[in-house]
């Protein structure tokens, strides 16, 4: 037998060309699920060929570095062949695997089969381009173990092809990684089969064909100019996207600020942006000693439209409510809509006489019928006034007082108005009982936790919970925190009730584990004086500590507005959080200072888009373009986005689509007691639906919108 030599060099070689073929092959099919139809198609193509390309770029550096007695010469056709096999194989193979959200096990296999059989085929004509007048003798054993070798490495390049595409954490090592098993695996199978070849003493080269030295400039000029191209482009590419990405989030900041400054439902102003008019016209007015009111109105009986007709029907007659009421104020009055059937006037330099006027006017106008569709509406207001400075020099103080005014008016039988009086804040405490109550329910162990289940969004399958505070009333039943949680907060029982709710959490969270599902995670949400709670770490951490959970098991939620409020302290206590494992989430984004720039000061890892965006983003076309920005700024902050809201399958389709990581909302399930989970994970493993069981099985109506504890 012939003897041969190895270049180590030009081994080393063709693993590095193996190594950044497959690099920018796994690239490539990362580019697809952000980029459009056309521009997937192209890196689908572009992908396939350069893996393609490296392979057998790689095999024919391999074949150089094998140094033979005598000059070598390659058949031209038979080599171009192998190059135009190993494109083809691999472009078929990816353009099969990497498209859409699942590889099932067929596909993969197809593909893995059309790949490996490409790479086998590829080598051996790539070997028989060889011009020797003698035959090759081989080694059937080794050859069989090459062809093995490239089936198993086919099959891992698919599947990491595959499921690198939609990484966005450590998204670059990941790559490399994978490139580098690639690599190896691709040069294991070509000097698995060269080392099967054996050559005669008396062999000796045909005259003509390509020589080394051409081969040698033919490779070298192939892979310089795929990899030379692959970069430019990808670089270009890199470009735009970092454009379009800056240009979509100053957009998406325009948006956030509109949304967070003005209702979504009518176009009026919002109670944020109503406070900063108040706040403006408090300052104005005390340098100029003048008078300006503060008119509460209320559409009286608005339930019962909502229930009767629906509430859509409900939002059209807000919307003209909002329209009829703009249409009778003067320059310079605003008028915004706090929520539900609930607006709020300013009036500016106003006094008795025109705010008469005015009231009189509105009353009459919302008296007229409504046409919407296709019914008459008849309703009524009820209207409340506070005057400043005789009622009080605070915004708090004069937005307390016209509501008091305004729910006087309701207990005297509504379709009216009324300027505050000092009677008529002894009616907003009409049943002290209520405060009475809540201070004892504690004591009188009054207070749950329920569970809403937070579920992967591709899978469907229960990733954690999110624990949400009720107060199982023992007169008025099951109640939201909308109901009890400002009283909680003004008298400061939230405290006690928060240290609580902790410690019922974390053994909750102890009690799963040995149960065996010591995968679920626990989202807890910190209200904004449970944040300033000086010790709140201690005792998180430390409760934590009591029942042995790993803090990276615990979730905690704090909204933007918290968060941002004391930047700096913020900052530390997050920080603090995140050093300890735990993993900080920035719950209902988009409703509260909505500043993109500031994700990249707050150590948070986790981000949760507000159930309002989801609401409309079938729909509106804006909202679903909000939605996919902040996936995708999240993906570049390595911070996993959280959906909430989700009420129907094609809002859980279109999110996974997105790259949304977790789903959460009534469409999987409401939230439940916890003797109700486990009926949920059977529900979740059998497709049935759970019957909640016991007296706690409905939610109340009145407050089927989600409330953070």
């Amino acid at each position: 037998m012939l003897d041969v030599s190895w270049d180590p060099v030009l081994i080393a070689i063709s693993f590095l060309v193996a190594f950044i073929a497959s690099f920018v092959a796994l690239d490539s099919a990362g580019k697809i699920s952000g980029a459009s139809r056309k521009a997937a198609i192209w890196w689908r193509m572009a992908g396939g060929a350069t893996l393609g390309i490296g392979i057998w770029s790689m095999h024919f550096i391999g074949m150089l570095s094998m140094k033979m007695p005598m000059p070598m010469s390659y058949q031209f056709w038979l080599t171009a062949g192998s190059l135009g096999i190993a494109i083809l194989a691999a472009t078929s193979a990816i353009n099969i695997a990497v498209p859409g959200n699942s590889l099932s096990f067929m596909r993969w296999l197809f593909s893995t089969l059309i790949l490996s059989t490409g790479v086998v085929a590829m080598h051996y004509t790539g070997m028989a381009a060889l011009m020797l007048h003698e035959e090759i003798s081989w080694n059937m054993n080794i050859v069989s173990l090459s062809v093995v070798i490239a089936i198993v490495a086919s099959g891992a390049a698919i599947w990491l092809a595959f499921h690198l595409r939609h990484r966005h954490k450590g998204v670059f090592i990941n790559r490399v990684a994978a490139a580098l098993v690639m690599g190896l695996a691709i040069c294991a199978m070509h000097y698995t089969g060269m080392s099967a070849a054996s050559f005669q003493h008396e062999a000796h080269t045909m005259s003509g064909g390509v020589s080394e030295l051409g081969l040698s400039i033919w490779v070298s000029a192939t892979t310089l100019a795929l990899l030379g191209i692959m970069l430019i482009i990808s670089l270009v590419d890199s470009h735009f996207r970092t454009h379009r990405l800056t240009e979509n989030l100053r957009q998406l900041n325009k948006q956030l600020e509109l949304k967070a400054r003005f209702d979504a439902l009518t176009g009026l102003a919002n109670r944020h942006q109503m406070d900063l008019s108040l706040q403006d016209c408090l300052h104005t007015s005390l340098l100029n000693k003048k008078q300006f009111a503060v008119m509460f109105l209320d559409i009286d009986h608005f339930k019962l439209i909502n229930d009767a007709w629906g509430h859509q029907m409900g939002d059209e007659l807000l919307i003209s409510v909002a329209q009829r009421i703009t249409a009778k104020l003067s320059q310079g009055m605003t008028l915004a809509r706090l929520g539900g059937d609930e607006f709020i006037l300013l009036l500016p330099d106003s006094d008795d006489d025109k705010i008469s006027s005015l009231s009189m006017t509105l009353l009459d106008e919302i008296r007229r019928p409504f046409a919407i569709g296709g019914h008459a509406l008849n309703i009524t207001l009820s209207l409340g006034v506070s005057l400043y400075p005789q009622h009080g020099e605070t915004l708090h103080e004069l937005k307390f007082k016209a509501d008091a005014a305004m729910y006087h008016i309701k207990q005297e039988g509504r379709n009216g108005w009324a300027i505050y009086r000092p009677e008529m804040s002894k009616s907003i405490s009409a049943e002290p009982s209520f405060l009475q109550d809540l201070t004892q329910a504690l004591e009188r162990e009054q207070f749950e936790l329920w569970y809403q289940p937070t579920y992967l969004a591709e899978l469907k399958e229960i990733h954690g919970f999110e624990a949400l505070l009720r107060w199982h009333h023992p007169e008025q039943g099951v109640l939201l925190p909308n109901v009890f949680l400002p009283s909680l907060e003004k008298t400061g029982l939230i405290i006690p009730v928060g240290v609580w709710a902790i410690e019922q959490a974390c053994r909750q969270l102890r009690f799963w584990t040995e149960q065996g599902f010591s995968q679920w995670t626990l989202s807890f949400n910190l209200s904004p004086i449970q944040f300033e709670q000086q010790d709140i770490f201690e005792v998180i951490s430390g409760t934590m500590q009591k029942y042995n959970l790993e803090p990276s098991r615990l979730i905690l939620e704090v909204t933007e507005s918290t968060a941002l409020k004391n930047l700096e302290r913020s900052i530390e206590l997050l920080d603090t959080f995140n050093y300890a494992g735990f993993t900080v989430s920035i719950d209902d984004f988009g409703t509260g200072y909505s500043n993109l720039l500031m994700l990249n000061v707050l150590p948070a890892k986790e981000l949760k888009i507000d159930k309002s965006f989801i609401d409309s983003m079938l729909e509106n076309d804006k909202s679903k373009k909000i939605v996919e920005t902040i996936i995708h700024v999240a993906r570049t902050m390595d911070m996993v986005v959280v959906a909430e809201g989700i009420e129907t399958e094609e809002q859980q389709l279109m999110l996974a689509s997105l790259g949304c990581d977790y789903l959460q909302g009534y469409y999987f399930s409401r939230p439940l007691p916890a003797e109700q989970v486990p009926w949920l994970v059977l529900q979740n493993k059998s497709d049935k639906q759970i019957i909640p069981i016991g007296k706690n099985q409905i939610e109340p109506a009145l407050n089927s919108q989600k409330n953070h504890a």
